[in-house]
């Protein structure tokens, strides 16, 4: 048959109750709590305690197949990782409506942060999270908790 060598996904092998947990992130419109992957494995038929799917997401992320962010109650929520140049998201905490954007400005601002400070190797995901306009945001975005210090003026430049 010769399916072996393809039934691993980013080196971890694909069990059933793995696949069944891959199945819940795929269908997913954004990032989800281990509770939701567990209650829409067994809804599907899965037979799988909430257990192995937190060990499932474990293996996962360490093989970079899926992330992880947290929401606003610290929450962790997971989501497929399709590549490692976009994996950045803008997550309303009231709907759950997840949008990739591209965060190239930040990444760059982060890598040279990092040099500055003699680090290299930089990893990153960004996950901002928001109230979407359909949940009542704002139409402009006004950061919360983050007004500008006295003792730091505007940059004038």
């Amino acid at each position: 048959m010769g399916g072996e060598a393809d039934d691993s996904v980013g080196g971890v092998r694909r069990t059933s109750q793995r696949r069944a947990v891959l199945r819940v992130l795929h269908a997913s419109s954004g990032p989800v709590t281990a509770q939701e992957i567990h209650e829409r494995a067994r809804m599907a038929g899965e037979r799988i305690g909430l257990a192995t799917v937190y060990r499932h997401l474990d293996a996962l992320t360490r093989a970079g197949v899926t992330c992880t962010t947290q929401n606003r109650s610290g929450t962790h929520l997971y989501h497929l990782r399709y590549d490692d140049e976009d994996d950045h998201h803008l997550t309303c905490v009231k709907c759950g409506r997840t949008v990739r954007v591209n965060a190239s400005a930040v990444v760059r601002w982060a890598v040279r942060t990092a040099g500055v400070h003699g680090f290299s190797d930089i990893r990153l995901s960004i996950d901002l999270t928001v109230l979407c306009l359909q949940c009542g945001g704002d139409q402009v975005a006004q950061p919360e908790g983050l007004g500008r210090s006295s003792r730091n003026p505007p940059d004038r430049t």
